[in-house]
């Protein structure tokens, strides 16, 4: 049976003119979040990167307490096309784009329906390709694999979840709200299936002096 250890980036530099790049904040979530792995003894047979900079710079982070060898990077876990969704469905249907959190987790919701509906025109890349591209990344991974860290982002997370657990698509949009960054959820196959472990865990942010490192946004 193979297990996966799919991380979430570190917390990115949201409201930055470069956005795919780790906050003060982010550095510190994945530094802490290899301190863990190291006290759980996690070992892992391949290790598997998406090619955005906050992945990498999280799996630095995390390299920085624990071995992990013959990286492997995959433009397959890159994350989705989140502005160019936006611009479509605010376009669509003459909406205004989110402005803070709370609206961020009101918006998603009513996005990912459109977009998993074929709704949103004039996009790079459909729900279903998206789908596509991370479940062939994670079935090509695991072929002869027993533990694998990989390192991506929320949309990929929450597609993983879909295949778990059969979610709706407000499901899906509620796991993309609500993964916090630089948490991992563990998946394993059994008998050729997708079965979700534990998902969002944060141990590393458990202290109460890294409380306020718990970010999603």
């Amino acid at each position: 049976m193979s297990e996966i250890i799919f991380v979430r980036h570190g917390q990115a530099s949201f409201g930055e003119e470069d956005y795919d790049k780790l906050s003060q904040n982010g550095h510190r979530q994945a530094y802490l979040l290899g301190l863990k792995f190291k006290d759980l003894d996690f070992e892992f047979d391949k290790i598997i990167c998406g090619g955005m900079v906050r992945h990498r710079e999280t799996l630095e982070e995390i390299q920085k307490n624990i071995n992990l060898s013959n990286v492997i990077i995959d433009q397959r876990l890159n994350e989705l096309n989140y502005q160019q969704l936006e611009q479509s469905y605010c376009k669509l249907f003459r909406a205004s784009a989110p402005s803070n959190s709370e609206e961020y987790h009101a918006f998603f919701p009513k996005l990912i329906t459109a977009w998993a509906e074929n709704k949103l025109p004039n996009l790079d890349e459909s729900y279903q390709t998206f789908c596509n591209r991370i479940n062939g990344c994670i079935d090509q991974h695991m072929i002869k694999a027993k533990k694998i860290l990989m390192v991506s982002s929320g949309g990929p997370t929450s597609i993983l979840a879909n295949r778990a657990l059969s979610l709706s698509h407000f499901g899906t949009a509620e796991i993309l709200n609500f993964t916090m960054n630089s948490s991992y959820s563990i998946f394993k196959k059994i008998n050729n299936r997708l079965t979700l472990l534990q998902y969002n865990c944060t141990p590393h942010l458990d202290n109460l002096e890294n409380q306020d490192l718990k970010t999603f946004i």
